[in-house]
């Protein structure tokens, strides 16, 4: 474990049903062919399954399709049939003229609370995280899906720096990282770049941008910019880090997550 960082971290995912805890269990703690494993595995994902519509969806609301998704995703892994259905259906519902006119349900505030995206424009968000879920699951080749990667990238030369759109740049970079093409694209480096030079010498990045998200966001890049960002937010994640192993005042499982994934990416525990 990297000396920088005080406490053993996987504490917290010991037991832990949650996709995150169950994806900590299998690739970190190597618990996969035990028993217990094997029967929370299929608890949880039986759990992620139920109330899925004939159309593919969950509830005929894009917000809970994504977020079952986004936990299949760290448990199944693979495309299924269902896992597909609920994909196309997602694409169809949010991948509408770029940015829907309008939205069948009110988001609330923890809308994408425990999900790589935070609270911005809803519409946009919602874009983001259906790119990225298009791209986890193989379908980053699709038409469509690269017409709107295209639409993310005119958004960017659009909308130049300023404090009210840091928020959208985030969820626009996960997008981003995720696909083997735009991951490398100069709009993608242009915007790990200006993190860079928000980033300030604490570690932090100031509001609106997220801490944690976005350690985890550039530790998915092998970008030296990247890289340099991830070293120099370490002195503050270990200040950070309770006795427990974890890190964050709430989501502390979720939180834990995306500092553990981060060092991991960059080999430093």
């Amino acid at each position: 474990m990297h000396d920088k960082i005080r406490f053993h971290p996987m504490q917290i995912f010991k037991s832990s049903k949650t996709p995150t805890g169950l994806y900590a269990r299998k690739k970190w703690l190597d618990e996969a062919e035990t028993s217990a494993w094997q029967n929370d595995f299929k608890e949880t994902v039986a759990f992620l399954m139920t109330g899925q519509s004939a159309d593919g969806s969950w509830f005929q609301s894009p917000i809970e399709t994504v977020r079952r998704l986004f936990g299949l995703h760290l448990t199944m892994r693979d495309r299924t049939e269902d896992i597909d259905k609920a994909l196309r259906w997602l694409i169809r519902k949010t991948l509408n003229n770029h940015l829907s006119e309008a939205l069948d349900e009110d988001l609330a505030s923890d809308a994408f609370r425990e999900l790589p995206f935070i609270k911005a424009q809803d519409q946009l968000t919602l874009v983001c995280a259906t790119l990225f879920l298009a791209c986890v699951f193989q379908l980053e080749s699709d038409d469509l899906i690269v017409e709107h990667y295209q639409f993310l990238l005119r958004w960017l030369d659009d909308h130049p720096d300023n404090a009210a759109v840091w928020a959208d740049k985030s969820n626009i970079l996960r997008a981003l990282i995720v696909h083997p093409v735009y991951a490398n694209y100069d709009s993608t480096l242009k915007l790990v770049d200006d993190l860079g030079e928000k980033q300030q010498s604490s570690g932090l990045w100031p509001s609106p941008i997220p801490f944690f998200l976005t350690i985890n966001a550039l530790a998915h890049l092998q970008l030296e910019s990247a890289h340099r960002q991830c070293l120099k937010a370490l002195p503050l994640l270990s200040v950070l880090q309770d006795k427990e192993g974890s890190w964050g005042r709430q989501d502390k499982e979720w939180n834990t997550f995306l500092v553990v994934h981060a060092l991991k990416n960059k080999q430093l525990i």
